[in-house]
């Protein structure tokens, strides 16, 4: 009995010496688990804060009174990678063609489109941008090009052999009149008086640099915007129903985006296309005509270089069988 006792009393020794055992190991895997993910989160590189005074405001203040000015100020003393923190959003800038081609090549899951273009909502619509990819694909690309040429000859054929010109108002004409013949149709093209290209002004006027943090914030610019739209509403859900009633199929973005259903079977609304047209206008006008801009003041600064790309050109379509011939673009 009494080997029986000491028998126990040693086995609870081992159980107790095995459970400090286990507690002490598990502790010393537990702070070398912590050490290291707080060492691999330090060995982590994060992009530079920008730092402005006061705290908490001093970034607003400066992203409000102009981004480009800030990021020309910062981009000499915080690289071509930085963060700036505008109260509830951080926004991190990548600035040159080493590093933005981070942004290009990053999944959706890593950078979504639809994280930075919530604050065009107001202006496009929710929802809207799913069924770009139908309208957008090559075969339908390819229906535009006579359009294009035919809408640009058209229009230059009333200019003179000389003169002079503002490039900036002539090229933002010429394209909002071929991207809405092109994507948007022949009736929008018909009904893009003047008023339309002001209530288009308005839209654009509507995005600030406030907007991209509140979006919803009652200003004026934004209760223009918001008028503005719903105009163009009016003006785009007349187009709509006439070519639903109509029954006429043409070769653009709106018959596209008329036809397109959910998956559930559901015909897009008006509403719906209506944002869509909206976008697929901004799309097709802001940025193009922008960069259209700087190349012809380039071009035109540099002699030597248009001369170079106009010899380009002609060597080109001499090789593609002529003017006539302009579907090599594609």
């Amino acid at each position: 009995e009494l080997n029986r006792k000491e028998m126990e009393e040693d086995h609870n020794k081992f159980l107790k010496t095995s459970v400090a055992v286990i507690i002490v190991f598990t502790t010393i895997l537990v702070a070398k688990l912590i050490t290291y993910s707080k060492t691999k989160k330090k060995s982590v590189r994060v992009p530079p804060v920008l730092q402005a005074w006061p705290p908490l405001i001093g970034t607003l203040l400066r992203f409000m009174k102009g981004p480009v000015l800030m990021l020309k100020e910062e981009y000499p003393k915080l690289g071509s990678v930085f963060t700036v923190k505008l109260l509830h959003k951080n926004i991190t800038f990548l600035i040159g063609p080493e590093v933005s081609t981070h942004f290009f090549n990053a999944y959706e899951s890593d950078l979504s489109q639809k994280e930075v273009y919530r604050f065009n909502v107001p202006t496009f619509g929710p929802g809207v941008f799913r069924f770009f990819a139908d309208a957008l694909k090559v075969n339908k690309l390819k229906g535009y090009v006579d359009q294009m040429t035919n809408k640009a000859e058209g229009y230059f054929s009333k200019w003179g052999e000389s003169g002079e010109v503002d490039l900036s108002f002539e090229l933002e004409r010429l394209i909002t009149l071929t991207a809405s013949r092109c994507i948007l149709g022949r009736e929008v093209r018909d009904q893009l008086s003047d008023d339309v290209s002001t209530l288009f002004h308005d839209l654009d006027k509507g995005m600030l640099p406030i907007s991209v943090l509140f979006p919803y914030l009652p200003i004026p610019a934004h209760r223009c915007r918001d008028r503005a739209r719903a105009k163009l509403a009016q003006i785009f859900s007349k187009i709509i129903a006439s070519r639903k009633r109509s029954g006429k199929s043409e070769n653009d973005m709106l018959q596209c985006l008329i036809d397109s259903k959910y998956k559930d079977g559901r015909e897009t609304s008006e509403s719906e296309v209506t944002g869509l047209l909206i976008a697929a206008l901004f799309a097709g006008q802001h940025t193009s005509s922008v960069t259209s801009t700087w190349t012809g003041a380039y071009l035109m600064r540099e002699k030597h270089y248009l001369k170079e790309a106009k010899a380009e050109q002609k060597k080109l379509i001499e090789k593609h069988g002529g003017q006539d011939q302009l579907r090599y673009l594609i």
